[in-house]
């Protein structure tokens, strides 16, 4: 198993074609190109992410909603790939996303679970954590 929480994830790069870096004026043409830094609890690196988010469509409650994507590369090797449907209103509020997980490469490849993050600071910082397991 693994599992790695209280990670702190910290911007690296962003792209987007909405100029609102904020999000708080999101369209259904947005898309995002991000890249985080990973670190555990203690400070020490633990990976990096790569990843894109794309708004789909927005919902009767007005709240868009978006898709996310991403690899995530840890320092041991592991290649995780996730992906999944998020709120992004309710992202962008502070709430807790979160996304299926596969590991496809390295010590867990095969392995499924999930990865969960919330903001601290939209689009700059997140606490997450990333579960996988064998079945």
């Amino acid at each position: 198993m693994l599992w790695l929480a209280d990670l702190n994830e910290n911007l690296l790069a962003y792209e987007s074609t909405n100029d609102d870096f904020e999000g708080k004026n999101p369209t259904l043409d947005d898309f995002a190109r991000v890249s985080y830094e990973l670190r555990d609890a203690e400070g020490n690196v633990v990976g990096t992410t790569q990843g894109v988010g794309r708004m789909l469509r927005k919902g009767p409650d007005g709240h868009f909603i978006a898709y996310y994507s991403e690899e995530i590369t840890l320092t041991d090797g592991t290649v995780i790939r996730t992906g999944g449907l998020v709120d992004d209103a309710r992202l962008t509020a502070g709430e807790q996303a979160t996304i299926p997980a596969v590991g496809v490469a390295g010590p867990f490849k095969g392995a499924i679970g999930y990865r969960q993050f919330k903001p601290v600071e939209t689009h700059k910082s997140y606490l997450s954590q990333i579960v996988l397991y064998r079945r």
